[in-house]
């Protein structure tokens, strides 16, 4: 079911293409004539007519102009909304309207994105898939990771699925499923309102099924070409079943973050961390930890190899249950 979601994305995708009216210029002197999709974490992503798409490091651009309106974003936190006028090297000037305009670093624009675009020309997406063998008890492993995120003026959409099957000799399959939706809506100087969701199954840990639901607010700490980190707190309820156990239901308290790396340079890789903790508000003395990573490197255009880690831990599980499940993985992947 999930590959068919992510197949309709990929065919949704590939709508008629708009006239192709900007203009970025390169610090080596390149001139290109293409329809600007959006920059964000460092990456400025264009469509040209002899090329297709194309994903260009925000460090490797000189000057960028189009008629076109655009929703920005600073560092600072700052927004802007204008047409993008001709402009010196290494800045960007905002027409806003009404005769004023303001004139930009380009290295303080961290966001940019045309405004109007339609929702699935606001989509990116990943999905990788690995696969290992150990000869000594016959064991195969295979894993898939997928994920897609839509960002508009105010708010962003993002949801992921994460999956793994081990196969040992003489033992039954093992499966760990995730899947993950979070919203954030801007606020102000870099906080936002957000809720999240999770549907997990993992047989190591006996867990049948875990529901979570939350809402709170975030703050980023740091947001630039090279790096986004970021807290947030609020509240979950969680209902959840494990193997032979009654259902159990609670309400948490959540604290967690992110601290993401990536490069503007020639480099083409990112480095993803995310942590979340849960503390039990009833009587139950528990915290749960799920904590993932994944380092990702493009090796051709639009693929990269991945190398992933994750761990969840459990403080107090149902007896005789492991409190932890941890495990690494490489894989394959294609953006788009």
């Amino acid at each position: 079911m999930v590959w068919l979601v992510f197949l309709l994305v990929v065919l949704l995708c590939g709508e008629a293409r708009a006239q192709k009216v900007d203009v970025v210029r390169m610090r080596n002197g390149d001139r290109v004539t293409c329809e600007i999709a959006q920059l964000s974490r460092g990456t400025l992503t264009v469509s040209t007519d002899p090329l297709g798409k194309v994903s260009v490091h925000w460090g490797q651009i000189e000057s960028i102009e189009s008629p076109r309106p655009f929703d920005l974003q600073l560092a600072s936190g700052q927004r802007y909304y204008g047409v993008l006028a001709a402009s010196a090297p290494n800045q960007l000037t905002v027409a806003l309207g009404g005769g004023l305009s303001v004139t930009l670093a380009l290295a303080d624009v961290v966001q940019l994105a045309p405004i109007g675009r339609s929702f699935w020309r606001r989509v990116d997406g990943t999905l990788d898939v690995g696969f290992s063998f150990a000869q000594a008890n016959l064991e195969t492993r295979g894993t898939a990771n997928a994920s897609m995120m839509y960002r508009s003026q105010r708010y962003q959409l993002r949801t992921g699925f994460s999956s793994q099957v081990t196969t040992r000799e003489d033992v039954e399959r093992e499966y760990r499923s995730d899947l993950n939706v979070s919203a954030g809506l801007d606020l102000w100087n870099h906080w936002y309102a957000m809720t999240w969701g999770a549907v997990q199954q993992n047989d190591e840990l006996s867990l049948d099924l875990r529901v979570v639901g939350g809402l709170g607010i975030g703050h980023e700490l740091v947001h630039t070409n090279r790096r986004l980190w970021a807290i947030y707190g609020g509240a979950a309820f969680t209902r959840e079943h494990y193997a032979g156990e009654p259902v159990d239901q609670s309400i948490e308290a959540a604290i967690g973050g992110q601290l993401d790396f990536f490069t503007p340079g020639n480099d083409d890789f990112t480095f993803t961390n995310r942590l979340i903790s849960y503390v039990n508000l009833g009587g139950r003395r528990r915290v749960r930890l799920e904590w993932d990573s994944a380092w990702r490197h493009e090796f051709l255009e639009d693929f990269y190899w991945s190398f992933n880690g994750f761990e969840n831990f459990d403080s107090d599980p149902p007896d005789d249950r492991k409190q932890n499940d941890v495990g690494v993985s490489f894989s394959i992947g294609w953006r788009f």
